[in-house]
């Protein structure tokens, strides 16, 4: 569902809203704390047996932030759908719209017939939070799901997932996506050929560490249609498995396939330069730039290695000044932040060292200890100093201390 990533909010909604009554949006305990889903569930099922169908969906709603895939958290909202007639209703996307809220409308989609529709909310909800097991309920990992589906719709799922996803997914964070996976492997098993299917599909497996899935979904989808896009991801499949040769002719075939495409030629020079190979990487990025000087893949690419290859700090200016006069570049890079990191004064400021500057915090630190010394009678420098420290308060004191004038 196009720019509903941007909307979802973490909390509930404000209690403007008519699906909510003001106790359901906090959701907080005697003791001030978030209630749990169980808590959230026994409210939501008082408010069902009052016919307070508002207050009960948003009892609901928070249960299934907290607990995604309890089922008596499901059980609760089919029993609200029942009594509401579906239930979408009183879970409308609105301008700000809590998570819980389009979670539990993606489960009641799909149970009205529409799965595709759900999954896009659910998959905005992976967005939203990734950690959190949001795809984790039986419907979505169900062999026959993608037979009710048109596979450009599931790719078009999954390629919303990887969007927000790193590549890869560190392993402990796989967990929660891998029923998106499972769906891949049920709709690739029900539409074989879909070509762009079997590069979404690839495009995930690789992100979740199967690569050697991901080369065999990529390759199936390329010798099916033949495509710029097919072999690009099986160029990086590919080279996710540390085959450079075959990533760097998957690649070169997306060249041919649409030589216009110049983030296609920026990821050349990545994969060359990743193997040391940066003067034929350099090649590829100042093809891209003869074509488009301002391309920013190519720039951010081109000047990154131009700094790996001699270290001149002039090419990360170059890209800084690049980067302040083309803020809305195609999407984020990191080149600077990575030539900068770890490097003093680019990524770090480097603290003061030698015998001067020990000489000094030395010096600093005798001064110091001296003012917040207490004076004796063998440190007579100590004293004057007290002495003037106090000398102000006592002058004070002794203006308001005559018959109380100032």
């Amino acid at each position: 569902m196009p720019g509903l990533a941007t909307l979802l909010a973490g909390t509930p909604p404000p209690a403007s809203q008519p699906t909510y009554d003001r106790e359901a949006h906090v959701s907080k305990g005697s003791d001030d704390s978030p209630l749990s889903a169980e808590e959230e569930l026994t409210l939501a099922r008082l408010a069902l047996d009052e016919g307070d169908l508002a207050h009960a969906a948003g009892h609901v709603a928070g249960a299934l932030t907290r607990a995604p895939t309890l089922p008596e958290a499901h059980e609760t909202l089919a029993r609200l759908a029942a009594a509401s007639g579906g239930g979408l209703d009183l879970f409308p996307l609105h301008q700000r719209v809590f998570v819980g809220v389009v979670v539990a409308r993606a489960h009641l989609l799909a149970a009205a017939g529409q799965p595709a529709e759900g999954l896009e909310l659910l998959a905005a909800a992976t967005g939203h939070d990734r950690s959190a097991d949001w795809a984790g309920v039986p419907w979505v990992t169900a062999p026959d799901l993608p037979e009710r589906l048109d596979p450009e719709r599931v790719a078009q799922v999954l390629m919303q997932v990887c969007a927000t996803t790193p590549d890869p997914v560190p392993r402990a964070d796989r967990a929660p996506l891998m029923p998106y996976l499972t769906l891949a492997r049920n709709a690739v098993t029900v539409h074989p050929e879909h070509a762009l299917l079997l590069g979404a599909a690839s495009a995930l497996a690789r992100r979740l560490g199967e690569v050697t899935l991901a080369i065999r979904w990529a390759s199936r989808g390329v010798r099916a249609h033949p495509s710029k896009l097919g072999e690009v991801w099986l160029g990086y499949a590919y080279r996710s498995a540390g085959r450079t040769h075959e990533a760097l002719s998957a690649l070169g075939r997306a060249v041919g396939h649409d030589p216009d495409d110049l983030a296609v030629y920026a990821d050349i020079a990545g994969t060359l330069a990743d193997t040391g190979r940066l003067d034929e990487a350099l090649e590829w990025t100042d093809r891209a730039l003869a074509r488009d000087p301002t391309f920013d893949c190519a720039v951010h690419t081109a000047h990154r290695l131009r700094f790996q290859r001699d270290g001149d700090v002039a090419h990360l200016v170059a890209l800084a000044d690049f980067v302040r006069d083309h803020p809305d570049d195609s999407h984020e890079h990191g080149d600077l932040a990575e030539c900068c990191r770890s490097r003093p004064w680019l990524g770090q400021v480097t603290p003061a060292a030698g015998a001067a500057v020990a000489v000094l915090r030395h010096a600093l630190a005798e001064e110091q200890h001296g003012l917040d010394a207490t004076p004796t009678a063998g440190d007579t420098g100590a004293a004057e100093r007290a002495a003037y420290r106090g000398g102000c308060r006592t002058r004070a004191a002794g203006r308001g201390g005559e018959g109380g004038r100032p």
